[in-house]
């Protein structure tokens, strides 16, 4: 081996150097790249009398500076950062939606109470009324505006759940194409291949959690869910979306076997997609059906209400407000059949239920809060719901979804349009004795405030009027004798007897009266107080004249302040704030947990570039190293052709 041989293998080993380092320099901005570095290897010596002498270098191996570790590190914090990241920008949309202290629906819902109570304040008043009339619109039109944000809301995750699944597919396939060129490759180092594949599967790693396994051949198997093996060697499978068969407004997402296709929608998390699975289900459809339960809440109490009182021509109060159904979506191919109606709307919950059969039991879930129990065929009262089960021709598997409040915010629409029709009295009145020319006739102080009522039972009251008649006896057995209407005082005996001692009316006045026999005419009550003189009596009669009565519009505008949702324990204005802290609640914590997956992320990424990363004052170094390496290279093969050039003009002597 001669001194030449020697100096143009350092030309070649430097030259390969100086490539390899102008290869980092030009990607330092490369996403994905891994900085490259050369191995030298001194070539095998000859064999000489004085020993063996050098010859040389190569270029034995051009490595990629890489971690699996590390690089599997950074791959997990960048699905659980994407998954955050989705997660928190659904639930901080919606928190500024229902947080909104003037776009939100408490403000108009204190509105319309507002003019409630204006109302209550002059019952004749037609502006009054107007008033009322404008703000209950006001009110459903807010409620349908959330309805619609919801809508806008599932059909945008909808969509974007569709273009990541495509995203998924493409880079899949990717995947599949370049471990097919590695295979080619392997039996060198496809350096740059390597890091374009693991750049995509960084980037599949941010739309859905995955598992990686390397062959022995350096292809990659990718794998999704519970085990679905989206790339498998040189093949990848594809994934779909379809809505789903038990709630349409659901998109599900499928994997394409050659068989069909099966869906894993509650086998995908982690990424991006894996967020926006857990909004939809934590947040958005947990929200929705909490504002339905307020608009189904004050729809219905104020109906009821409504309907036990008088509008300005005495006719009976009719519903103010449409109200809707419970939903009851069935899969496809059940065997049994439910029906679900409303038992009471105070006791529901606000959430939604999915009710399956499991071969020998039907089992009810809460989906938000994933409680369960079994309900019986046959008739079920659970959570404010009637759940009627047909059992007959059950099968395995049968599912029913069940949202009570889903559609309630949409189908709430206000129903009277006439402001006279505003039912604002009360729909009898009481009146002490007076005789024909209007005087009073009890001789006692005993007063009876007005009646009210909790249905309209027996009302209005038909073939006559309930009297009152005091009979002194001189102690605690005194009291007044009803008379319900058909009976009449002093011919027919008393229907009922109100203990009502006049000697000791400091303990009994303003106790409402406890008769159980009022249930049969609209459960009326009333107060009594004074001291009634004996043969002292009252009428209880239908209101003929109420333009200026205010008992229904006080009871309507009452109403607001009592605890008549979520079982008795929360009101309107409650309610609704117990849906706002806890989507605001759940918007920090992801904002929190968020912030902290983020450093999380930027230590994996910190640590993956000080092993893969390209430091450009470290190449520039190296540059000058390997430069001078060549230049010297070059000056041995200089020095050799001198050497030769010596040797010839030695011969020619």
């Amino acid at each position: 081996m001669s001194i030449l041989s020697i100096g143009v293998s350092g030309l070649i080993a430097n030259r390969h150097a100086l490539d390899t380092t102008g290869h980092n320099i030009s990607n330092v901005n490369t996403e994905g790249y891994s900085r490259q570095r050369i191995d030298f290897n001194t070539r095998q010596p000859d064999l000489s009398p004085a020993g063996y002498i050098g010859t040389g270098v190569e270029s034995s191996e051009i490595q990629r500076q890489y971690d699996t570790f590390v690089a599997g590190q950074m791959r997990t914090s960048l699905t659980v950062t994407s998954e955050l990241s989705a997660y928190y920008e659904g639930a901080q949309r919606l928190d500024d939606l229902v947080a909104d202290p003037d776009a939100g629906i408490q403000p108009t819902i204190q509105n319309f109470f507002n003019a409630l109570q204006g109302l209550a304040d002059d019952p004749t008043s037609i502006p009054a009324r107007q008033l009322v009339l404008t703000e209950a619109e006001s009110m459903a039109d807010r409620f349908h505006y959330f309805e619609q944000q919801f809508e806008n809301s599932r059909t945008t995750l909808n969509n974007q759940i569709g273009f990541n699944v495509g995203e998924i597919n493409r880079v899949a396939q990717n995947i599949a194409d370049i471990n097919a060129d590695i295979k080619l490759a392997y039996g060198s180092t496809p350096n740059d291949l390597l890091d374009q594949r693991d750049q995509l599967v960084n980037e599949l790693s941010e739309l859905v959690d995955i598992q990686v396994l390397q062959q022995s051949d350096g292809a990659y198997n990718v794998f999704i869910g519970r085990g679905q093996p989206l790339v498998m060697d040189t093949s990848a499978a594809t994934l779909g979306t379809q809505p789903s068969s038990l709630d349409p407004t659901h998109m599900e997402i499928t994997f394409n076997y050659s068989f069909g296709t099966q869906v894993i929608t509650d086998q995908i998390t982690g990424g991006t997609i894996g967020g926006m699975l857990r909004f939809r289900s934590e947040i958005l459809d947990p929200t929705q059906d909490r504002v339905g339960l307020v608009a189904l809440g004050v729809a219905d109490q104020l109906n009821t209400q409504h309907q036990m009182g008088l509008d300005l021509d005495g006719l009976v109060g009719t519903a103010l407000f449409s109200t809707s159904s419970v939903q009851v979506l069935s899969q496809p191919g059940n065997g049994s059949s439910i029906t679900v109606d409303y038992d009471n709307v105070g006791n529901l919950t606000g959430n939604s239920y999915e009710l399956t059969y499991d071969g020998a039991d039907f089992i009810l879930q809460n989906l938000v809060s994933g409680a369960t129990q079994t309900l019986a065929a046959g008739a079920n009262i659970v959570d404010g719901l009637d759940i009627n089960i047909n059992a007959a021709g059950a099968i395995t598997g049968d599912t029913f979804l069940i949202q009570p409040t889903r559609t309630a915010s949409q189908d709430l629409n206000l129903l009277i349009s006439d402001v006279r029709r505003l039912a604002a009295a009360g729909p009898v009145q009481v009146q002490p004795a007076v005789d024909g020319n209007g005087n009073p006739l009890n001789s006692g102080d005993a007063r009876i405030t007005q009646p009210g009522n909790s249905s309209m039972t027996g009302l209005p009251l038909v073939g006559g009027d309930i009297q009152l008649v005091y009979d002194d006896q001189g102690g605690a057995t005194s009291g007044f004798e009803v008379y319900y209407p058909g009976s009449t005082p002093g011919v027919d005996p008393f229907d009922d007897f109100i203990v009502y001692d006049n000697l000791n009316t400091s303990t009994i006045a303003g106790t409402n009266v406890p008769s159980a026999q009022f249930a049969l005419y609209g459960d009326i009550s009333f107060s009594i107080a004074g001291v009634p003189a004996d043969g002292d009596s009252f009428t209880i009669s239908n209101n003929t004249n109420g333009s200026s009565d205010n008992r229904n519009a006080l009871s309507l505008d009452g109403l607001q302040n009592q605890n008549l949702l979520l079982g008795g324990t929360a009101s309107f204005d409650a309610t609704y704030i117990q849906m706002v802290s806890d989507v605001g609640s759940k918007t920090r914590h992801a904002e929190l947990n968020l912030g902290a997956q983020e450093s999380l992320l930027v230590r994996s990424q910190e640590a993956m570039a000080e092993i893969s990363g390209v430091n450009l004052d470290e190449e520039a170094a190296k540059l000058i190293q390997f430069q001078q390496a060549y230049q010297a290279s070059a000056q041995v093969i200089s020095v050799a052709g001198t050497l030769f050039d010596t040797l010839l003009g030695a011969v020619r002597r």
